[in-house]
């Protein structure tokens, strides 16, 4: 009897594991339409639009495979930020962070109706050159109606169940090449430029250009 009962409790702890797991409702899609499976890593470095404008998209959507509304929602683990703000507008709501971190809910759950494809809407928005980058858990929803002034209206309800994760990495790259600071250990300073072009001594303070002996150009401060 005893064994039975423990076989009982071992059966509900596989079904209430397997709940949290839907690999099947939602879809990642990238801009050309192609599926991105679970636990992908993706890399962006095409900017758009220039100045305080200027961002990395990722053209991510996610796609409801089911003939019925879903309601979604997501986390996201902000592991890199180099500078400027990671952005996302997903489901609905959109929300700006500045700093890493765990974000759980990272907005509010939202409903994507029968066979929709959204936009996520993600992206970062550099002020310099460098790295970001996010691990996005995406996460399905049970759908309740609310009547509002006699109207239906569908909206998130609880959570089901964890769907795809994905990561992106963001790079924002010096067309010149001289922000990789990556260099050999013996490689020398042969020449040293300000930020105007101009050749300066070994004793200047600031913004620095110099090439190395490797053949490397790297931009650094001096203090």
């Amino acid at each position: 009897m005893k064994r039975v009962f423990i076989s009982a409790i071992a059966a509900l702890l596989c079904i209430g594991a397997s709940a949290q797991s839907d690999l099947t409702t939602l879809q990642v899609v990238d801009k050309d339409g192609n599926v991105v499976a679970d636990g992908a890593t993706l890399e962006f470095s095409e900017t758009e639009g220039s100045g305080s404008d200027l961002m990395i998209p990722t053209g991510l959507s996610v796609k409801n495979t089911t003939g019925t509304d879903q309601g979604v929602g997501i986390d996201i683990n902000l592991s890199r930020l180099d500078n400027g703000e990671f952005s996302c507008c997903f489901p609905a709501n959109c929300a700006n962070v500045k700093q890493t971190g765990e974000y759980i809910d990272f907005n509010a759950a939202g409903i994507i109706e029968a066979n929709e494809t959204k936009e996520i809407l993600t992206e970062w928005i550099p002020q310099a050159y460098g790295k970001c980058t996010a691990t996005l858990q995406f996460k399905v929803y049970s759908v309740v109606e609310k009547e509002l002034f006699g109207v239906k209206i569908p909206e998130p309800g609880e959570f089901k169940a964890y769907a795809q994760k994905i990561t992106v990495n963001f790079e924002y790259k010096d067309p010149a090449g001289i922000n990789d600071l990556s260099s050999d250990n013996n490689a020398k300073v042969v020449s040293r430029y300000n930020a105007n072009g101009t050749r300066v001594s070994s004793d200047f303070k600031g913004l620095a250009i110099e090439k190395l002996s490797n053949g490397k150009t790297i931009k650094r401060i001096i203090k």
